[in-house]
């Protein structure tokens, strides 16, 4: 009886091991690359507009000064989206606070995107006016179309790889 058990057990911890290992690895929300041709990535710009090394290291360092700088926003956000959630769990939610918090988000995302476009402004300042021409024919190509992970985790054309606070975080 133990041993058919134990093979009952191996045998369905094969098949589904084999389930998950079919399912692929995808890439799910997060950073990385992908925001399309509104985005500054400098590895997929850098050949495009022909980026010289000083321009790519201006633009990392402007965004890890971007990164750095939003972390306090992003964390806010954090934990008002737990709060909010909290109130959503309670057994008779309150309005009101519900409200009120969702507000306090929205404040804080106005903040965070502000801070994106700034950071973008700033970005196109270390082109030279050749680049930035170059720039513009790009973005004004058939919109949303980049090199973004699409649906489902599969690569191919998308809008980006999800919601983020900036095309040019980390």
């Amino acid at each position: 009886m133990r041993k058919m058990i134990i093979a009952i057990v191996t045998v369905a911890l094969l098949a589904t091991s084999g389930l998950a290992m079919a399912q692929g690895w995808g890439r799910g929300a997060g950073k990385g690359p992908g925001y399309g041709p509104g985005g500054c990535v400098p590895g997929v710009w850098a050949a495009a507009l022909n980026l010289s090394t000083e321009q790519v290291q201006a633009m990392q360092a402007l965004r890890e000064s971007q990164f750095q700088e939003t972390i306090p926003l992003r964390d806010e956000m954090m934990n008002k989206r737990l709060e909010l959630r909290t109130l959503w769990a309670q057994t008779n939610p309150d309005q009101e606070k519900i409200l009120a918090k969702q507000r306090e988000i929205n404040a804080l995302r106005t903040q965070l995107q502000e801070k994106a476009t700034k950071h973008r402004l700033e970005m196109r300042q270390i082109l030279t006016a050749e680049q930035q021409t170059k720039l513009g024919s790009i973005l004004s190509g058939p919109a949303g179309i980049g090199p973004g992970y699409g649906m489902r985790g599969g690569f191919g054309l998308g809008r980006g790889m999800g919601m983020g606070f900036g095309p040019c975080y980390r």
